[in-house]
């Protein structure tokens, strides 16, 4: 079974492990090593919700600690298919996985996280297995009620004879919840004032994780412990949360603002904005939000082993730093809310309070009627500020200024205008029926086939037998074998050479003939380039061109039925005798004309004087998401639905939508005797920090 759920017996698996399989630490996980027999172990310390893809495929992600205690100590793992439905349903934070058969790809959310640079795909089509090792739950509901009774006014345990311990969270002001093995114990009001005081004295007198700091001497990559007040906080997403704090001095180096909602911001806005200056955003993730969500405004914390990072965009001259508390508790990662008789609290008290802070007015000499109007005046300024930011961004034609879609919709085609306005609505809803294929000769759109369509014709070709007599020419070596299935198909591949050599892997390309679409993709993650292939009399020719005439990693290339007309195999003789083949599609593409993977959608915009709709034709500008690579990436396909669900955010009312700046050009249609005009968006693309 590809998900399993074991238990410990005597601290051992009750079902060994295959004996092929060796574990892999995390640091010794990199990209482009081979781990078809190794295996990862880990903590769950995070699960997301579980979800559809584009496709309809199951995905399911959680995120996986290990017990190093490295500075990066936590991966994401993304599961996909039948093992996400199953793993949603058992696995559980705290529970232990080992995860094997898994493809290491590259993290495109490694930055933002501070997960491993890498995460984990597993499926039960790549042939992955997960063992659940659950954490033993404590106490059912029912339990608990039979063994906590009220006692002289106090809540108590029945003890039972043996022995057994109680363990507690060590951070100040959580609540104080017993965890122990034994399904009965005694806990009185009296242990609780003594948890709590070992808790104060902890937080004061042992050995802390790293140097303590002022924001003032913070620098860059390093880690390092912070005694603060919380002014603000927000969501972020499911998996990080954030905090803005202050401790009376100014960060030298300049500090990334992390872009939220200013409704979605708790704190005093007359507050925040007087400490515009001297607060900073530090960023939590994993097991932290959930404590950094019931913290308090005002309160002080001690917040441990932050880790400094310096960063830039791309529109940036200079770098600035960030704040980020990953998930995990190695190095004392965490969040200690201190108590006001903490003498930590009670200097940096001292100290906020003798702080003076430019431009700012004492509460003291203000009327009620002149903070009110202070407050709403600046939620006004932030309110208007979200509004305003568009979430996409123009790439050229800076000098047109902005007009009104009531004066386009009235105006004679053919125009180009720049607009501001909001996505009201857009098709398809279902985002994979968007990418479509066009052919930039005879200017025609068609649906991109599915894999059955392959599927057929790879079948069709099984009928006619590889040529002998076309193995093993000058220019390319065949190889041929029989399959141990009950077809007893024949496989033949022909492998191009160079200079009568044959090339590295990464490097070949190679023609098959009798394979099928599954075998035909397995190759593809090892070579170049596959061709497929059927033999003829006196040459290999291509497949009908419902077929892709190319594979080249997880694209498939079409080519145009109407305008090509293939040249014969043998014509790829004279780019294998090249210096240095490339083996472009283009190159490959033998008279054929190729078809180009667009996005092909339809927005309805609206700015207050009117609405239009617009049509969005797109390879891979807007997005930012090249159109030949979204069908077969699941990660891409994840990253377009949430670009959408910001432009568009579904639930939303109109007022509170962003605004979109965009290019768009008028033209005319003729359809018979009837002339339309049509919009087009172009020079647009998303902004950075939405994608």
């Amino acid at each position: 079974m590809p998900v399993q759920l074991l238990k410990i017996i005597k601290g051992k698996s009750e079902l060994p492990l295959p004996s092929h399989l060796q574990r892999e630490d995390l640091k010794h996980l990199h990209a482009g090593l081979d781990y078809t027999n190794k295996y990862f172990q880990g903590v769950v310390i995070l699960s997301y919700p579980q979800i559809k893809l584009g496709d309809g495929t199951d995905f399911f992600k959680i995120v996986l600690q290990d017990n190093s205690c490295a500075r990066i100590d936590s991966i994401n793992i993304l599961i996909y298919g039948k093992m996400a439905d199953d793993c949603a349903k058992v696995i559980r934070n705290g529970d232990t996985c080992i995860v094997a058969g898994f493809k290491l790809a590259k993290s495109p959310t490694a930055r933002e996280d501070g997960r491993h640079g890498c995460h984990l795909e597993v499926s039960e089509e790549a042939g992955s297995a997960i063992y659940i090792y659950a954490q033993p739950s404590t106490t059912t509901a029912s339990e608990t009620a039979s063994v906590i009774r009220e006692y002289n006014g106090q809540m108590q345990g029945i003890t039972s004879s043996g022995f057994a311990s109680l363990t507690f969270d060590g951070t100040v002001g959580t609540p104080v919840v017993p965890r122990t093995s034994s399904k009965v114990y005694t806990f009185m009001d009296e242990e609780e004032k003594t948890v709590e005081e070992l808790r104060i004295w902890a937080a004061s007198n042992l050995p802390i994780s790293g140097p303590a700091a002022k924001l003032s001497g913070v620098r860059p990559m390093l880690f390092f412990d912070l005694t603060c007040q919380l002014v603000g906080k927000a969501k972020v997403d499911g998996s990080s949360f954030l905090l803005k704090v202050w401790d009376g001095t100014k960060c030298p180096y300049p500090t990334w603002r992390i872009p939220v909602e200013a409704r979605d911001l708790e704190g005093e806005k007359y507050l925040l904005h007087r400490l515009r200056n001297l607060t900073v955003d530090i960023l939590v993730y994993d097991n932290h939000v959930q404590l950094a969500k019931s913290l308090k405004i005002g309160s002080f914390l001690r917040i441990y082993s932050i880790h400094t990072k310096q960063a830039s965009a791309e529109n940036e001259d200079v770098s600035h730093v960030e704040f980020h508390l990953h998930g995990g508790t190695c190095y004392g990662r965490g969040i200690g809310v201190l108590p006001e008789s903490h003498p930590d609290v009670k200097e940096l008290k001292t100290f906020l309070e003798s702080v003076e802070l430019a431009d700012s007015q004492s509460m003291d000499s203000m009327s009620s009627l002149e903070l009110d109007s202070t407050c709403n005046t600046i939620a006004d300024i932030e309110s208007q500020r979200c509004q305003q930011l568009s979430v996409t961004v123009l790439t050229d034609h800076q000098d047109l200024s902005n007009t009104e879609l009531k004066t386009i919709r009235n105006s004679r085609a053919p125009q180009q205008y720049r607009i501001r306005a909001k996505l009201k609505t857009f098709k398809p809803q279902k985002l994979y029926q968007s990418v479509k294929l066009h052919c930039s000769k005879c200017n025609s759109l068609q649906e991109v086939p599915n894999g059955d369509t392959f599927d057929l014709i790879l079948q069709e070709c099984e009928v006619t037998p590889s040529n002998p007599e076309l193995h093993s020419t000058s220019w390319y070596e065949s190889v041929t074998w029989t399959t141990q299935d009950q077809k007893q198909r024949k496989i033949t591949i022909h492998f191009v050479k160079h200079d009568e050599m044959l090339l590295y892997p990464e490097d070949t390309l190679l023609m098959i003939e009798g394979g099928t679409s599954k075998e035909i993709w397995k190759l593809t993650r090892r070579f170049k380039c596959v061709i497929p292939v059927r033999s003829t009399k006196n040459d290999l020719e291509l497949l009908d061109l419902s077929a892709p005439f190319l594979l080249q990693g997880k694209v498939k290339y079409y080519g145009c039925k109407q305008c090509s007309t293939p040249k014969p195999i043998k014509n790829l003789s004279s780019l294998a005798a090249e210096p240095r083949p490339s083996w472009e599609p283009t190159e490959i593409a033998q008279g054929i004309e190729p078809l180009q993977y667009v996005f092909i959608m339809k927005f309805t915009l609206v700015d207050g004087t009117g609405a239009l709709n617009a049509y969005l034709f797109d390879y891979e500008k807007f997005f930012q998401i090249p159109a030949s690579e979204i069908l077969s990436n699941n990660f891409l396909q994840q990253k377009m639905q949430m670009t959408m669900n910001t432009l568009c955010p579904p639930g939303r009312k109109l007022d509170d939508l962003p605004w979109l700046e965009c290019f768009i050009k008028s033209y005319n249609i003729t359809d018979g005797n009837k002339q339309q005009v049509y919009y087009q968006i172009f020079d647009t693309t998303v902004a950075e920090d939405v994608v």
